[in-house]
């Protein structure tokens, strides 16, 4: 009898060392750690740079030898425009030019006699640099006439008129220059840049291609040369995520019309005043860029089509732990935590965050270092 119940006293011992080994087997220990939760925002592709073009003038639009959206090169003839106000403007410019290159002929001949008569001590000082002064002012004030005259001639693709030749005392050549054919009145608005020809628009929702019959005023944007070697995308974030995006933050885009690319850009800017859409939450704008885009990938992707935008936004180092390791209690969140492998665990309180698809947050309760149990 005295060694049957050594044996089950043994059994026993056995017993409850495979429980605990058991238990022990499905238990972690909690750690932090950081992690990183994905955001997705939609917006529209845009040139990463864009070029204006003004008009220079009122007048009505009579040409576009172009289709929105082509390629063009720098120096190609975009617009046609007839201004009548323009071609006032013209002959204004060529009296100006004609009246200052005559007072700096004035002005160096006064200057040359000016440098013999000081050389001889003949004039003092200081009326010989007052000489000098007129002299410079007379040089810069042709400089600027010929420039604004220049810039004339070339919209109003004006060739046969020679500058050098023009002078007060020549009222052939200036009468020859101010009676011009009925069409020197059309004004060539060539492309500043090689890129992409865009219609000019107010947001990314409208935008105004001038036609012709089209009126315009001046300084009106006429198109919008785009740089197409890389993209832009606009995207608006709510005031719970503005301040966890800052420049130089990297993003992924991609769009259903090009569902094979996946392209690496960065935030660019984010501002920092935020406006109310449609009378709800504040939204801020971020200017998200793809600095380089493949030839191929220029062929594909074109300005106007519709992108997605990812952005992983990484939190600070704060523990996570399984799901499957919460139980609910009466309202209450509770995990099992090991205080003594001797004893049953205990169930502990605590609050929970953020979750992931299989992992919650835990913002108080647990400290690092803890061992909780795991469900078999």
């Amino acid at each position: 009898m005295k060694y049957v119940m050594l044996f089950l006293l043994l059994a026993c011992l056995q017993a409850c060392s495979r429980q605990t080994n058991s238990h022990h087997e499905h238990t972690m220990t909690v750690s932090a750690a950081t992690y990183t939760s994905p955001l997705y925002y939609a917006g529209t592709v845009m040139p990463i740079k864009t070029t204006v073009i003004p008009s220079p003038a009122d007048g009505a639009v009579m040409e576009v030898p172009f289709q929105y959206g082509e390629q063009v090169n720098s120096g190609q003839l975009l617009f046609l425009l007839s201004s009548t106000k323009f071609l006032t403007n013209y002959k204004s410019a060529i009296m100006q030019f004609v009246k200052a290159k005559n007072e700096f002929n004035n002005n160096q001949t006064q200057l040359t006699e000016a440098v013999f008569l000081h050389k001889n001590q003949l004039i003092s000082d200081d009326d010989f640099k007052m000489k000098k002064s007129s002299y410079y002012a007379a040089r810069l004030a042709l400089l600027e006439a010929k420039d604004t005259l220049d810039n004339l001639l070339h919209q109003l693709n004006i060739k046969n008129i020679k500058l050098d030749q023009l002078s007060i005392a020549n009222i052939d050549q200036i009468s020859q220059a101010l009676h011009l054919q009925i069409n020197s009145e059309n004004i060539r608005v060539f492309s500043p840049a090689a890129g992409v020809v865009l219609a000019p628009s107010k947001n990314e929702s409208e935008s105004k291609k001038r036609l012709i019959g089209d009126t315009v005023k001046q300084g009106d944007a006429l198109a919008v040369i785009g740089d197409m070697s890389g993209i832009s995308v606009r995207i608006k974030v709510n005031e719970l995520t503005v301040n966890q995006l800052h420049p130089g933050q990297k993003v992924k885009v991609t769009g259903i019309a090009f569902p094979d690319e996946m392209l690496v850009g960065e935030i660019k800017r984010v501002d920092r005043q935020g406006e109310i859409a449609n009378g709800g939450m504040p939204v801020f704008l971020v200017d998200v860029v793809v600095p380089k885009l493949t030839l191929a990938q220029q062929n594909m992707i074109h300005a106007g089509m519709s992108a997605k935008v990812e952005i992983e936004l990484t939190e600070n180092s704060q523990i996570m732990i399984p799901m499957a390791a919460v139980h609910e209690k009466e309202g209450l969140t509770y995990v099992e935590r090991i205080v003594d492998h001797a004893k049953p665990p205990t169930l502990v309180a605590i609050k929970t965050g953020k979750t992931t698809m299989n992992a919650v947050i835990v913002l108080s309760g647990l400290q690092a270092g803890d061992q909780i149990v795991l469900p078999d």
